[in-house]
């Protein structure tokens, strides 16, 4: 058995990535770091443990490494999105990307693998073409998340390189499904069924041109359970579907699914959003072979999933 510990666990990647690893395989005790009050309902059913500590606290993590004896770690957690300003970053950088580091050195010393969930739609920075992003493209990040993002990176190549950290990097696109909250300020797929539901203009800023590279949340959890059961280390790996949507295309699709008239607000456009993002997932195919949900079929799914949720279907 491996002990697995998910910092960040009950968010909306890290609980579907946990389901799905205690469906696959049987080898693996899981526990989550969570703040006292952070919201546990993702988690409620599967077979966890939960520890209430603060990230911030690197002696409390070192025990928790040492009392549950810890192969693998498993770094999920960020206070920002692509929108927040400089304030929120350095609150970041204090609360978490600084005490992160001092986690990567204990891993490191203890021979603990250390995965760490970046962003592959914000790292690359801005792109005007239409050709794919690659691993080995460099990191030019527009927004103060981006470049958290990125300091992440360097800080796990740093410790890689002088204390022999065991690392996989991983720059998922846009993840969208079921566990997304359609209240929140990020995912433009979850809060554009929220606006509908609730009868209010989807918000798009700019024309709605802009395009990104979007991942169904089962699919992504799955890629990830097969890379930790694999035991694959040490590299950086684009997670994508692949393919480009512009914003007013998603908006097309939802039409069709909801099947009514969707309202759009068009806004000024942000200097923080990218023009366009596609991922280049060629690395992560010739590791593992999997084929990506067909978008209308990703959001039919969870669109019906909100539905059922919220008792709409009677």
């Amino acid at each position: 058995m491996q002990n697995i510990l998910f910092i960040g666990g009950a968010g909306f990647i890290g609980s579907n990535i946990i389901r799905r690893l205690l469906e696959v395989s049987e080898e693996y005790n899981v526990f989550v770091v969570e703040p006292i009050l952070a919201n546990l309902s993702r988690l409620e059913g599967l077979r966890v443990k939960i520890i209430n500590s603060e990230l911030s606290d690197p002696d409390v993590m070192r025990l928790l490494l040492d009392t549950y004896k810890i192969d693998i770690v498993v770094h999920l957690v960020s206070t920002i999105i692509p929108g927040s300003d400089f304030e929120n970053y350095k609150r970041e950088y204090q609360t978490v990307i600084f005490p992160t580091i001092e986690i990567m050195q204990i891993c490191a010393e203890k021979k603990i693998r250390f995965v760490y969930f970046s962003s592959g739609g914000t790292v690359y920075g801005n792109r005007s073409d239409m050709r794919k992003f690659v691993e080995s493209d460099p990191m030019l990040p527009i927004s103060y998340y981006g470049w958290s993002k990125q300091m992440m990176e360097n800080s796990i190549l740093y410790v890689h390189r002088t204390a022999g950290l065991e690392f996989l990097i991983l720059r998922p696109s846009n993840p969208y499904g079921h566990g997304q909250n359609i209240n929140g300020k990020q995912g433009l797929i979850a809060v554009s069924i929220g606006k509908i539901l609730s009868g209010e203009s989807v918000q798009v800023w700019g024309d709605g041109a802009n395009i990104r590279d979007y991942i169904y949340i089962d699919d992504l959890a799955d890629i990830v359970c097969r890379l930790l059961v694999k035991n694959v280390k040490n590299l950086t790996l684009n997670l994508g579907s692949g393919i480009g949507t512009s914003i007013n295309e998603i908006i097309s699709e939802l039409k069709i699914i909801v099947n009514e008239e969707v309202k759009v607000d068009y806004l000024p456009s942000r200097s923080v959003d990218v023009e366009n993002m596609i991922l280049d997932i060629t690395k992560l195919q010739g590791i593992i072979k999997f084929e990506s949900t067909p978008l209308h079929k990703g959001i039919e799914a969870f669109y019906a999933h909100i539905r059922s949720e919220l008792n709409l279907n009677v």
